[in-house]
C-alpha cells in the first residue's frame, strides 16, 4: 500500500494511539498500524480503528485522569 502523505511504501508494524478527550488522556500501546517508511505517517484498517473507538469509549466511562492500556488484551 502507498502512503497518503507521501506515496512512500506503507508496511505493517505498532504504534502508540493516544487521544485527549475532556476529562482523560488515553495512551493504547501496540496497536497494529501500517506506517509510512519514508515519512512515518500511520494509517489503521477499518478493524483497528473499530477497536480504538471501543477501547476510549470503554476508557472515558471508567477511568478519571490518564488511562495506559495495551492494544491486543483492551476490548473482551
Amino acid at each position: 500500500m502507498k502512503c497518503f502523505k507521501c506515496k512512500g511504501e506503507m508496511r505493517e508494524g505498532f504504534t502508540t494511539f493516544v487521544t485527549d478527550t475532556d476529562d482523560c488522556c488515553i495512551v493504547v500501546r501496540r496497536v497494529p498500524c501500517l506506517q509510512c517508511d519514508d515519512c512515518g505517517e500511520v494509517a489503521y484498517t477499518g478493524d483497528v480503528a473499530e477497536n480504538l473507538e471501543k477501547i476510549v469509549n470503554a476508557a472515558k466511562e471508567t477511568l478519571t485522569e490518564v488511562a495506559v492500556v495495551k492494544y491486543p488484551g483492551a476490548v473482551a
